[in-house]
């Protein structure tokens, strides 16, 4: 793709990480008198100039649904479809990452919403951008490591600490 390709891109695509519910309930919550439902990341493309969540599907990480994401937090639960094969697996991801961000992202036990955001951030070169490797609640601050892209090929493991606001 071209570098002025690439700046139109960044015009009108977004990139966002965020939670779909599900009808399934964790193990845990079962026998409780208001259960709480499953829910679970994914990685979605919002189509600035139409401001719409481009169609995805998507599997649930605990009982294998089917969901149709429509917009950010929604979907639709394919009926009968326990799972979707046609959807691409954090196996295939390698074949479209370096393979030095590949095996960070693994070591660190990363979901496959970070393998694609992690594309979408080299597809589209948004370079400065990060993703969160480890994050932990110490005190009043909150304190991790990202991995900053710096270009197609560079990019760095830092530590971040932010006070926490109240």
């Amino acid at each position: 793709m071209s570098s002025s390709g690439n700046i139109e891109n960044k015009k009108k695509l977004k990139g966002i990480k965020h939670l779909i519910q599900c009808h399934c309930i964790l193990p845990q919550y079962r026998n409780s008198s208001n259960p709480t439902f499953h829910q679970f990341v994914v990685f979605s493309v919002i189509d600035l100039e139409s401001d719409t969540v481009i169609t995805k599907f998507s599997e649930c990480n605990n009982c294998g649904a089917a969901h149709k994401i429509i917009d950010i937090r929604k979907s639709e639960i394919i009926a009968g479809k326990d799972e979707v094969s046609t959807q691409v697996s954090i196996k295939d991801l390698r074949y479209s990452l370096p393979e030095s961000l590949f095996e960070l992202l693994e070591a660190y036990d990363k979901e496959i919403s970070d393998f694609e955001h992690a594309q979408f951030i080299l597809e589209n070169e948004f370079w400065d951008d990060h993703i969160v490797l480890t994050r932990e609640d110490i005190d009043d601050y909150v304190q991790g490591k990202l991995v900053k892209f710096i270009s197609r090929d560079r990019f760095r493991v830092e530590s971040y600490t932010i006070r926490k606001t109240f």
